[in-house]
């Protein structure tokens, strides 16, 4: 069956009127209260639902007093405030990276800088360790030793020799041993001898040195360009000196005087053989090529002392071939 329906709402407060805190106060009591508590309207049954068990029917709470004007004035102030609407957080995009990404040419590159960045820093730090390291100073090599030469020959000859003196033996003994050497037959070796490691012997050191006595007058016309020379023959090696002159005429005439005492004078001009007694008891004179020779004979043939001034040079020889030789050279015959 058809159950109207109150036209309030279900659960809706009743009306209240309003009151006064002066009018509650008055009207304060169990009574007032009853009273307000019986106008509470009575829920309306469900349509065509059993009533449930007594044992199960639920027991209405008690309702609480409304609050007074007061009170919903201090309710209504002490209300939280609505939310307010939630504005949407403003999302900040990320910063693009402070660089994009290298490709892998580029990575190539960057890895060979980095690894020659390494070795220049690797190299710098080696050269930077050698320049602090203490620098051995390398050893002071001896300068090379510069053998002087002689003056230029005054005749063509086929050999030069340097030998030094030594003060274990005499310059005669030095020429011995050099004479006993091999050289060709019909040929001019030149000794040049050095008494220091830069200078050659003078003129006046080869006479004093063979123990040589030269008149003073004769010295002073020879000028100190000369050539001591070993000829080579078929009997051994003959010793000759040739030597520039200042005045011939002069020097012939001083040659003369020291004729007396030449071959005495000359007795260590003779390395391969001993001169001996002389077979002639003065000087004697040739002629070779024109060219005026004076000499004395030895026991020999082939060993003799002779002289002679050609072209403003003076030869003194110990044999015939040394001096025909000579003159030749000096010629330009041979």
């Amino acid at each position: 069956m058809d159950i109207k329906k109150d036209d309030k709402p279900i659960n809706a407060l009743p009306d209240y009127e309003i009151r006064t805190m002066k009018d509650d106060l008055a009207e304060l009591g169990l009574k007032k209260l009853e009273k307000e508590a019986k106008t509470f309207p009575r829920p309306l049954p469900e349509v065509e639902e059993e009533p449930a068990p007594p044992e199960k029917l639920p027991i209405l709470p008690k309702k609480a007093p409304l609050p007074g004007t007061e009170e919903l004035i201090v309710a209504e102030e002490l209300a939280p405030p609505p939310p307010l609407p939630q504005i949407e957080e403003l999302k900040i995009p990320e910063p693009a990276p402070a660089y994009a990404p290298i490709p892998k040419r580029k990575n190539r590159i960057l890895i060979l800088v980095i690894i020659l960045i390494i070795i220049l820093l690797g190299g710098g730090d080696f050269i930077y360790w050698q320049i602090k390291k203490p620098i051995t100073p390398p050893p002071v090599q001896p300068p090379p030793v510069v053998t002087p030469q002689p003056s230029a020959p005054l005749i063509l000859i086929n050999e030069t020799k340097i030998i030094s003196l030594s003060p274990d033996k005499s310059l005669f003994e030095l020429l011995k041993e050099e004479a006993k050497l091999e050289q060709p037959i019909l040929t001019f070796k030149r000794v040049a001898l050095l008494k220091n490691e830069k200078d050659f012997l003078s003129l006046a050191e080869i006479f004093q040195n063979l123990e040589i006595p030269v008149p003073p007058y004769v010295l002073a016309e020879l000028k100190e360009n000369y050539n001591l020379v070993l000829f080579s023959q078929a009997t051994g090696k003959r010793l000759g000196l040739i030597s520039e002159v200042k005045d011939d005429l002069n020097l012939k005439e001083q040659l003369g005087v020291w004729e007396q005492t030449m071959l005495d004078d000359f007795k260590n001009f003779y390395p391969s053989q001993i001169p001996g007694t002389r077979a002639s008891q003065t000087f004697l004179d040739d002629i070779y090529q024109g060219i005026a020779i004076r000499y004395v004979n030895l026991p020999y043939s082939t060993l003799t002392l002779n002289y002679t001034i050609l072209n403003n040079l003076l030869i003194i020889g110990t044999s015939k071939e040394l001096m025909y030789n000579s003159i030749d050279k000096i010629l330009g015959i041979q």
